[in-house]
């Protein structure tokens, strides 16, 4: 494990450009379950709610169901360090993009 790291740790070094890939995971230490699996948010709500033909439908329910999710469970939520070392990376320009597909709003 030690040089696996040890050689993650040259191909940053020496790479001219970097992207960065991120998933849930990332938000995890911030107090975001991921969507999925044990602890998720898809054990507390149904996915269902988020589907555009349910909203057109039922519209009240998906908007209380989407108002928890993205207002009420993330507003208080903070970037952790190592949202913090992407940023640092990226104001150093040694990192050349972020591509995530989370929806936290803690890439800073």
């Amino acid at each position: 494990m030690k040089n696996q790291i040890e050689q993650a740790a040259l191909a940053i070094k020496s790479a001219k450009n970097i992207v960065a890939f991120t998933g849930a995971g990332i938000s995890v230490e911030s107090g975001i379950p991921p969507f999925r699996g044990e602890g998720g948010i898809w054990n507390t709500y149904d996915p269902i709610v988020l589907d555009l033909d349910y909203f057109f439908s039922h519209y009240s329910q998906s908007w209380e169901a989407i108002k928890s999710i993205f207002y009420d469970f993330l507003k208080d939520k903070k970037p952790n360090e190592a949202h913090h070392v992407l940023a640092k990376w990226e104001s150093n320009l040694r990192l050349n993009a972020i591509i995530t597909q989370n929806i936290d709003n803690l890439h800073i």
